[in-house]
């Protein structure tokens, strides 16, 4: 049984314009119990919307159009409250409660989801603290006395505490300076190894999901346009926006007199192109790709649509 199972999921969002698709016909799959999933693309790609479907949190103006997203089977919209998946969001100091303190905040989880005592929640808070790289201490400590690092570490050991059997982030480590940012992820990446918790990492940076990441599926105007390993991602990208995703990163091993840039701009959910999404901005377009919307399909050992490949 399959941790994560995402089969042709459109997601719509209520507009004054009426009701816009800013997620269509995703497909993903995590495997294994230790796996990283890195979903990677611009701003509103609709990766934060994917996210909170797979978590189950869609706001009141989202509706699931059609599709479904499992979680060891159970579909989380079905089963939502024997489902447990945990969400780590991008701004911690708004996630946690500036009125209580640390050690009250991850010792709620236990109250509240597993029936212990307040002793016996503080007990199990400290734990996870300490798994987390911060002293017994900090139990005392509001949010607003904690650096941005820290107060990440407390959102994962909130996390973990459910005992989840998925977690989400959500760009947790943008607000984070380059050092913090290598702390946190390496503090993720040992959670989900160690205790076998699969993880889907949301971000627009490349960077981290080279260090992070086992899969990436990279998304443009709601829809996953390639999907592979990590390495079969960096060293051979199928798709022309991966392409060009990756073109316009800094390299150290190369001199360049200036970055590639992606000309044009993404376009807006409700007003997606007729065929392929990205075929206005691709220097690779032709009839085909303003015509007929591609399909995704297995090109060598991933996924990729696009008309390029037939």
């Amino acid at each position: 049984m399959k941790p994560l199972e995402v089969r042709g999921l459109t997601i719509e969002y209520l507009t004054h314009r009426g009701w816009a698709e800013v997620v269509s016909e995703v497909d993903l799959d995590i495997n294994e119990r230790n796996e990283i999933l890195a979903i990677v693309g611009e701003s509103g790609c609709g990766k934060t919307t994917l996210g909170l479907a797979i978590a189950g949190l869609l706001p009141p103006n989202a509706r699931k159009v059609h599709g479904y997203v499992k979680v060891f089977g159970k579909d989380v919209n079905s089963n939502f409250n024997s489902v447990k998946v945990s969400m780590i969001f991008q701004d911690a100091l708004t996630s946690l409660n500036p009125l209580l303190t640390v050690g009250e905040q991850i010792a709620e989880i236990y109250v509240h989801h597993f029936g212990m005592n307040k002793k016996e929640a503080f007990e199990e808070a400290k734990k996870r603290l300490n798994e987390v790289g911060l002293p017994a201490s900090y139990m005392n400590k509001y949010p607003h006395e904690l650096s941005g690092g820290q107060r990440q570490r407390v959102l994962i050991a909130m996390a973990i505490a459910l005992k989840p059997e998925l977690i989400v982030a959500d760009e947790p480590t943008t607000a984070l300076d380059v050092t913090t940012q290598a702390m946190v992820l390496n503090l993720l990446k040992s959670i989900v190894k160690s205790k076998s918790i699969p993880m889907v990492y949301i971000t627009h940076d490349l960077a981290l999901v080279a260090h992070i990441a086992d899969k990436v599926a990279v998304m443009y105007a709601g829809q996953v346009v390639e999907y592979c390993e990590k390495h079969t991602l960096f060293k051979d990208p199928k798709h022309p926006y991966t392409q060009a995703l990756l073109s316009s990163l800094p390299r150290v091993d190369t001199e360049l007199s200036e970055l590639q840039t992606i000309r044009g701009e993404p376009p807006l959910p409700g007003s997606f192109p007729k065929g392929c999404r990205f075929s206005p901005r691709c220097p690779k377009a032709f009839s085909m790709c303003f015509a007929e919307k591609p399909a995704i399909k297995g090109v060598g050992s991933g996924y990729v649509r696009c008309h390029l490949y037939g």
